[in-house]
């Protein structure tokens, strides 16, 4: 068992690197970028970034965790091959309605240009997801922080580049699809060399099927989770404008830093959880201990960050300074979010998947309604304020009412809350 939280604690390292170098390297940049275009533009890009994750949000229907249930039925090859088809088709079927969108939407020229090659990189990007998937099974993320951070590394520079030259800001667009090119080819190399197979052959049908099939309510899920987080941004350039999309884009970037933990731990003890979820009181333990200390950590991590932020403030034209207040209302929701780091996990273990695609229903709905009346009323700080409670009812509320499955999530949560469970061992 400790050997396992080792080898887990290792992957979460790797992880948590690639999440922080990227971070503070973004971060650097951002505010060089922001600066340079100001809130209007930068705000524009904001805004499209938004709503192509919106459109998405169909690749969900390839759900991460399903497919790493399938190594150990399956052939790892045929997995990545069906897994890295399925995701495209869907990223494919999201570019075609991206186009249609666009055909209607009454925005300027420079928008829909933007939009289009976000959707190009958005296709990039899901290219390397079967074998990212492998070596996230097999606890093998250096892999794919080398090439995360080469890449962004790579894309931070050209980023300064772009201000250098005074390009518009679709370059900072065309950057990021260069990034993700870059980032394909360094996983795709070292995918060969370590399994000496590629991601083209034949598609298992079967495998295939099951994979939707099991990713259905997750990625009802999947996708209500990003409609809420991302229609405040959406909703915020609908109702005021691309320029207060840029201040609260900031905000969000900031939410970035204190959620840097979230899915490397949620990568690299899933399939730990996978071996355990049979013997309930080692699994109860390890989901316990795990969700207390990630709670703890997001509380110290806030604390630190209210002392820090306002000295990066300063390097912020004073346009953006409405950030920090936007950002000490969302930053509450974040700990929601890890005290329930291992919910959806054990939600798709147990197949109840179910629970996740209903409770995200009501959340959207909520979200929706919460950020008309709070942008209404509030304008962006409304925005934070309604992501703030539709995560609280999300992630821990909703529980409660999916009978005993639901009831016992919610008590390890609370349970979590208390940090004498980080040192429980038996």
């Amino acid at each position: 068992m400790n050997g396992d939280l080792r080898k887990i604690a290792k992957n979460i390292g790797w992880m948590t690197f690639d999440k922080v170098f990227y971070l503070i390297l973004n971060l650097l940049v951002t505010v060089r970028v922001a600066n340079y275009y100001g809130s209007a533009d930068y705000g524009l890009y904001q805004y499209a970034l938004n709503v192509v994750a919106i459109f998405e949000i169909l690749v969900t229907l390839t759900d991460g965790r399903v497919v790493k249930k399938r190594y150990s039925q399956y052939l790892p090859e045929e997995v990545v091959i069906s897994a890295t088809f399925s995701r495209l088709l869907f990223s494919g079927i999201s570019c075609m309605a991206g186009g249609i969108y666009l055909i209607f939407a009454r925005q300027g020229r420079e928008y829909k240009e933007i939009f289009l090659v976000l959707l190009m990189n958005a296709v990039i990007l899901n290219c390397k997801f079967g074998m990212e998937n492998r070596f996230e099974y097999l606890l093998q993320s250096k892999k794919v922080v080398i090439a995360s951070d080469i890449s962004a590394a790579v894309g931070c520079l050209f980023q300064l580049g772009a201000v250098a030259v005074h390009l518009p800001v679709i370059a900072i667009a065309f950057i990021a699809t260069i990034t993700a090119i870059i980032q394909f080819f360094i996983i795709f190399v070292q995918y060969r060399s370590a399994f000496h197979s590629g991601i083209i052959g034949r598609v298992d049908k079967g495998l295939l099927k099951e994979i939707i099939a099991e990713s259905f309510p997750l990625a009802v899920a999947a996708s209500c989770a990003t409609i809420y987080q991302r229609c405040d941004t959406v909703m915020l350039g609908s109702m005021l404008s691309v320029a207060d999309v840029g201040v609260y884009a900031i905000a969000v970037k900031l939410i970035g830093i204190v959620q840097i933990a979230i899915m490397p731990v949620q990568n690299s003890v899933y399939p730990k959880l996978i071996t355990l979820f049979k013997i309930n009181k080692e699994y109860e333990k390890l989901y316990i201990r795990i969700s207390s200390m990630l709670t703890w950590l997001y509380i110290a991590g806030v604390m630190v960050s209210f002392f820090v932020l306002p000295v990066a403030f300063k390097y912020l034209k004073p346009e953006y300074g409405a950030a920090f207040g936007v950002y000490k209302i969302y930053v509450l929701g974040s700990f929601f979010m890890y005290n329930a780091v291992l919910r959806a996990g054990h939600f798709t273990l147990i197949n109840r998947g179910n629970i996740l695609m209903f409770s995200q229903i009501i959340s959207v709905i909520l979200n929706i309604i919460l950020n008309y009346f709070g942008i209404k009323i509030m304008g962006m700080y409304g925005a934070a304020m309604a992501t703030v409670i539709t995560q609280g009812v999300s992630l821990l509320l909703c529980n409660l009412l999916f009978g005993k499955d639901g009831r016992e999530v919610f008590l390890w949560q609370i349970k979590a809350i208390n940090p004498r469970y980080i040192f429980i061992r038996r």
